[in-house]
């Protein structure tokens, strides 16, 4: 072989060792150098209960995630108890209470709050809170009479049971006997009617304090469904001692739909509610006074029933009958006299003047027509309060007095109208200057603080009726209607609320050139 082919064939092989060498070497590195791991952020992309999971349900249902917080509106179901969701994203593994979740297999219970907890492969964790709202979204109170027997008067009881569905905002919910009969006065009389509940025994409902007694309102004829519950807001904003606390609810009776009522406590005297001592009481200025079965009548005419000592334990001739009609003569007296400025000897020797003051201006704000003033003594040795509040279906405009009692259509509510200025015993407390500078200044608090409160309180009271008004009025078809005294009406709930919420505006307006120029 020519020597320089010799040559070159050896630097070939040469060339061809050192780039196998090199190939090898870039092998074996690459063989052994693990990978860069670049981690997926641990998040689900998607939640859904599907229909082939969930038989109770006619659709699919999408699930909205925003951040880490999960919801879902299901008007078709009364109770999301058994649900399967099905969900993707990036994770290791899925739990709810530490119990592992497969998509599309594990069911849980959606009428509570649940919280799934996703872990990813470097042990990374997210947490996703679900909320499933069903129906309305209220919660859902159920009564099933024994023998599906019908309640039809406010004298009997008829028994049963009772169910307050949990919902993600009141999980632990209830279930218990009672017994039912129906209440209210010239309510009663409407479609719609309002009931009154004992359980068996005492029991925390919706966050309430445990108790016996409960009522069902009806609220038949206020369509924007919102007044009485304005009314309790802003007593509880203005401070009086104490105001029935309350839920909008659902209520079906023996399987049927009834609509949307409030669920709220009894007026009555605990520790809970009105707190009377043994030797206290708790009276009502009552217009139905002859239909009780023991009243009472004051020099100045007033009519007074009980509602604590209980009538069962009083008689005429006894002390404690004796002792609260003599007080309030002597209230009554003290009010009307000569002297009835002199805080020793006149009207403030027996009242607490402030709780007067507050009472006065959630009802005069509200433009409350008809309502029943309760008066609690909590002991014989306190003075006289005036709470709680009650009643205000016919209030923000709804009604108004006529000559001869109430005034009817065409006519409308006036908004720079008194309405208890000059009622009860307003209209001699109005002529101290001490009792006139104490409206004064919770007027102040009203324009301030309690007022913009309760339009929030407003605001979110239309956001919890949005569906419940729905399925109210396809039962109870009234809007647009005329409903006993009230004075207007709208086609539409909107309109109702709209209403209501413009009158307050207005009146507010008034008020507060009323009583800052000439209180």
């Amino acid at each position: 072989m020519n020597p320089s082919h010799l040559k070159n064939l050896r630097q070939a092989v040469t060339v061809l060792l050192v780039a196998l060498f090199v190939a090898a070497v870039s092998c074996r590195k690459q063989e052994y150098e693990p990978p860069i791991y670049i981690p997926q952020e641990v998040e689900l992309s998607s939640f859904v209960f599907k229909k082939e999971h969930n038989a109770q349900l006619s659709s699919d249902v999408a699930c909205a995630i925003d951040g880490e917080g999960i919801s879902a509106f299901i008007p078709s179901l009364k109770t999301a108890a058994s649900l399967i969701p099905s969900f993707t994203g990036h994770y290791k593994k899925v739990e709810v209470d530490g119990v592992a979740q497969i998509s599309g297999v594990t069911p849980n219970d959606f009428d509570r709050t649940t919280t799934y907890v996703l872990t990813g492969k470097e042990g990374e964790t997210k947490q996703y809170r679900v909320t499933v709202k069903v129906f309305t979204g209220l919660p859902i109170v159920t009564v099933t009479t024994d023998h599906a027997q019908a309640v039809t008067d406010k004298e009997t009881y008829v028994p049963g049971t009772i169910a307050v569905g949990r919902t993600p905002a009141y999980p632990s919910g209830y279930e218990g006997r009672m017994r039912m009969k129906g209440r209210g006065n010239a309510t009663w009389s409407y479609e719609k009617k309002p009931y009154r509940i004992k359980l068996d025994a005492k029991a925390e409902i919706l966050g309430m304090p445990a108790d016996k007694d409960w009522v069902l309102l009806a609220d038949y004829c206020d369509k924007s469904m919102l007044r009485t519950s304005c009314g309790f807001e802003l007593a509880r904003l203005a401070g009086l001692p104490w105001t029935p606390r309350s839920q909008h609810v659902e209520f079906f009776m023996n399987g049927a739909y009834q609509g949307t009522y409030l669920l709220c406590e009894q007026v009555k005297e605990s520790a809970d509610r009105a707190n009377v001592q043994n030797d206290g009481y708790l009276i009502e200025r009552d217009n139905y006074w002859n239909l009780e079965p023991l009243w009472f009548v004051t020099v100045r005419g007033h009519h007074y029933t009980f509602k604590y000592p209980d009538t069962d334990d009083l008689e005429q001739d006894d002390d404690n009958y004796t002792f609260i009609l003599n007080r309030m003569n002597e209230f009554e007296n003290a009010l009307y006299s000569s002297h009835f400025k002199d805080p020793a000897t006149g009207y403030r020797k027996y009242i607490d003047a402030e709780s007067f003051a507050l009472w006065y201006l959630v009802q005069e704000t509200l433009g409350n027509i008809d309502t029943n003033p309760y008066f609690v003594l909590a002991s014989r040795s306190d003075k006289l309060m005036v709470y709680p509040v009650w009643d205000f279906e016919w209030s923000l405009g709804l009604a108004a007095a006529g000559q001869n009692g109430w005034a009817l259509p065409p006519a409308t509510s006036p908004v720079a109208q008194f309405y208890w200025r000059h009622n009860v015993y307003y209209d001699q407390l109005f002529n101290d200057p001490f009792f006139a500078g104490l409206v004064k200044e919770g007027w102040q608090q009203m324009k301030t603080e309690w007022l913009p409160a309760l339009e929030k309180k407003i605001t979110a009271l239309e956001e919890e009726l949005r569906y419940a008004q729905k399925e109210n009025f396809n039962r109870w078809q009234i809007l647009g209607k005329y409903i006993s005294v009230g004075l207007v009406n709208f086609p539409t709930w909107e309109e109702e609320t709209a209403y209501a919420k413009n009158f307050l505006k207005e009146r507010t307006a008034w008020l507060d050139g009323q009583i800052m120029n000439n209180e």
